[in-house]
């Protein structure tokens, strides 16, 4: 498959709507943050509507692959955790919120995984000929990775400053298991994918035997 279309999948004026939208969301709560003299819930809304915009600015700035579904990805996410999750008090008022946020942070790390391993073993000059089943296996693998490091610096804001992040050592796993939940759905999306294209030498048995049927 063309690079250009993997990169450009899921572009059509209903995402973009979304995509722009929620950037434009941002702005506004900035603005009624401002009307109303809460400064500081003003900083923190810039600050989010930098990170939702960092993704895109450095793909131009610097023209590293990044799928416009990975972007958007990371806009959602951003602002599900940030704005709505902080600023909007949804972990308060919004039962297993948190669980919600990991989840798809699962599926946005997966996806991350997935297109790194994926666009390197797509590349002649590096020369890798890796088959779907490890691609998938590294997606989960990298997002359980970056779980695992964020449960780490919670734990060690926890410690040393007083920060109420982890509740529990089962909170901690259910957040993992979150984390993995989603990483999971992309990376047997991904495998199917990937056979469907066949871009890589590897039949599964399980195919094999299914075509013997038809």
């Amino acid at each position: 498959m063309d690079p250009k279309a993997i990169s450009e999948a899921y572009r059509n004026r209903y995402t973009l709507m979304l995509y722009y939208g929620l950037r434009a969301a941002i702005l506004v709560a900035a603005l009624y943050f401002a009307l109303r003299g809460d400064w500081a819930s003003v900083f923190s809304t810039v600050l989010v509507f930098v990170l939702m915009s960092a993704p895109s600015i450095l793909k131009h700035r610097y023209r590293f692959y990044l799928p416009f579904a990975l972007d958007l990805g990371i806009v959602c996410f951003v602002f599900a955790t940030l704005f709505l999750g902080h600023l909007a008090n949804f972990y308060d008022y919004i039962p297993l919120w948190d669980k919600f946020v990991h989840f798809q942070s699962g599926l946005i790390l997966g996806v991350a995984g997935f297109v790194l391993v994926y666009t390197l073993n797509e590349q002649e000059s590096v020369g890798l000929d890796l088959s779907p089943g490890f691609v998938s296996f590294f997606s989960v693998t990298f997002s359980l990775a970056i779980g695992v490091v964020w449960e780490l610096v919670e734990f060690t804001a926890d410690s040393f400053f007083g920060i109420d992040w982890q509740n529990s050592n089962a909170d901690t796993m259910w957040d993992l298991i979150a984390d993995g939940t989603g990483a999971l759905i992309v990376s047997i999306a991904g495998y199917f994918w990937m056979y469907r294209q066949a871009r890589l030498p590897f039949t599964p048995r399980l195919f094999r035997f299914w075509k013997k049927l038809q």
